[in-house]
């Protein structure tokens, strides 16, 4: 049940933006508007049904649209290429990703506002983590250690290679052991019982296995970190209705005070909503380019 707990809250703060904002559309929708659609990267969920997930999301559109006669739908996508075709064709008005995913398919000029969930007294990012009585004291102490990352994230994967290009010019597969978890509580206590030397996880599930168990603040200690607003955004693009944009910049913020939208936030652990623009999102393309940049020239440089 406590790993269930951690992976939801790092899935939260993606369920929750999607039920806030579906929420704040609907606040003061006029009848007369075009239908709302918010196109969501199924797989940015971890350890949650599929099909519980989309049963879940489109209930909560329609029982919120029904009140204010507006039609609102929320479609699923397992391929970002799929929902990137169809947010361009002005069939998806609001794309909801995790940051990565978002950042290697849009442009920057392809977005424009946007929203992202919050945790109260939690920083959003990565955490590359060590035993204190480790001996580790830079990311170069890490050649020949055994090292964890979450499986099928591309953000910690695209995060740790550029590491491992930017400070010894080398893949990380030839500077250490490189595995992968299901979950990052699992990499967390794998480095606190000394079973791996070090783990790249969310800072926000840090921070939560850490106030369940404060052994592990005391005994573990963050060796790199990485910061950013959110893990995940939604984000509307330049060919959305800009009614649209207009009525969630102006309702969204408000969102968490209504009673649904308070049940939505206890429900997916998220404390509140904060405004999203392009240079929110620019650091992720920043890591992107640069892991693009260390990649290709060293691709250059074996011909």
């Amino acid at each position: 049940m406590i790993a269930f707990g951690h992976a939801l809250r790092r899935a939260g703060s993606w369920l929750g933006l999607l039920g806030l904002l579906v929420l704040a559309g609907q606040a003061r929708a006029e009848p007369a508007m075009t239908p709302l659609i918010l196109g969501f990267y199924l797989p940015g969920i971890r350890d949650a049904n599929p099909t519980d997930i989309r049963a879940s999301l489109q209930l909560w559109v329609e029982e919120i649209a029904k009140p204010y006669r507006l039609q609102g739908e929320a479609r699923m996508y397992d391929d970002m290429r799929v929902l990137y075709r169809d947010a361009m064709q002005n069939r998806v008005d609001l794309v909801i990703a995790p940051a990565m995913e978002l950042t290697e398919t849009f442009r920057p000029e392809e977005l424009t506002q946007g929203f992202s969930a919050r945790r109260r007294g939690s920083d959003e990012g990565l955490a590359l983590i060590v035993q204190k009585s480790s001996g580790l004291s830079q990311f170069r102490d890490l050649r020949g250690k055994h090292v964890l990352r979450l499986s099928n994230d591309r953000l910690g994967q695209i995060f740790l290679e550029t590491q491992c290009q930017r400070e010894t010019a080398s893949p990380c597969s030839k500077l250490f052991n490189l595995a992968e978890e299901k979950r990052d509580v699992q990499s967390i206590h794998r480095v606190f019982f000394g079973q791996a030397d070090a783990a790249l996880v969310s800072l926000g599930t840090l921070h939560a296995a850490s106030e369940l168990n404060p052994q592990i603040g005391a005994r573990l200690r963050v060796l790199l970190e990485w910061k950013a607003q959110s893990l995940a955004f939604g984000m509307m693009t330049v060919r959305s209705d800009p009614a649209y944009r207009d009525l969630l910049l102006r309702s969204a913020m408000q969102a968490s005070q209504t009673v649904r939208g308070v049940q939505i936030l206890e429900l997916f652990k998220t404390d509140y909503m904060v405004r999203a623009g392009i240079s929110d999102v620019q650091p992720f393309w920043n890591l992107y380019h640069e892991y693009q940049d260390l990649t290709h020239r060293k691709a250059a440089s074996r011909k």
